[in-house]
C-alpha cells in the first residue's frame, strides 16, 4: 500500500497546488477494497494540505 499512499499524497497536492484532479480516473482501475482505501487516504491528505496551508495564511 505505500505506492497507493505515495500516489494519494501526490495527487493531494497537487489538487491543493489548485491542479486538476480527476479521483474517479485515477481509481478507475482498482478493485472496490483499494479505491476505498485511497479515496481515504486522498481525503486526509487534502485536508492537512489544506489545513496547513490555512496555518501559513495565519502568519
Amino acid at each position: 500500500m505505500n505506492n497507493f499512499d505515495f500516489l494519494a499524497r501526490s495527487f493531494a497536492r497537487m489538487h491543493a497546488e489548485g491542479r486538476p484532479v480527476d479521483i474517479l480516473a485515477v481509481t478507475g482501475n482498482m478493485d472496490e477494497e483499494h479505491r476505498t482505501w485511497f479515496c481515504a487516504r486522498y481525503a486526509w491528505y487534502c485536508q492537512q494540505m489544506m489545513q496547513a496551508r490555512e496555518l501559513e495564511l495565519e502568519h
